[in-house]
């Protein structure tokens, strides 16, 4: 599935985002925008106690860029995203949630299994009752995953 990607300046509005291929289809509440990915980014690497130096040193960009996002005046590219996700280590909801806020899909839609089950799912030919059956098949898999990671935490 291809990924169309923003230049540093174009943001696409939160309306407008499952509108583009590769965008997120819902971004988070007040997401989607340049100050809401700011805040968040600045939220993350506050959590670390780090200085933007810090974390431009650690993602491989120019501090400059760092102060920029963080203040609203300049949207990131998503390989610019997944690197300042890189750098700071994050953990795979908290680097959806930085890509989603910078008006990026999430990097679960790369999975083939997932690009297939849409695909099958959104097939006119599917008879509604098989389409049924597989998504009770889903909600099952998804109420398992829950159970086991509540005994497993």
């Amino acid at each position: 599935m291809e990924d169309q990607v923003l230049s540093q300046t174009d943001l696409v509005p939160p309306e407008q985002a499952g509108e583009l291929p590769g965008h997120a289809v819902t971004p988070p509440k007040g997401r989607g925008d340049a100050l809401g990915f700011a805040r968040l980014l600045q939220q993350l690497r506050s959590e670390r106690g780090w200085s933007k130096a810090v974390l431009a040193t650690r993602a491989g960009l120019d501090p400059s860029s760092i102060t920029r996002f963080e203040q609203g005046s300049r949207a990131p590219e998503r390989e610019t995203v997944l690197q300042l996700a890189d750098g700071m280590a994050l953990p795979k909801r908290d680097r959806d949630s930085l890509l989603a806020a910078a008006g990026f899909r999430s990097e679960l839609w790369d999975d083939p299994l997932l690009i297939e089950l849409s695909q099958v799912l959104a097939e006119d030919s599917l008879p509604a009752a098989v389409r049924s059956e597989v998504q009770s098949v889903i909600r099952m898999a998804i109420a398992y995953c829950r159970l086991q990671r509540l005994d497993h935490p």
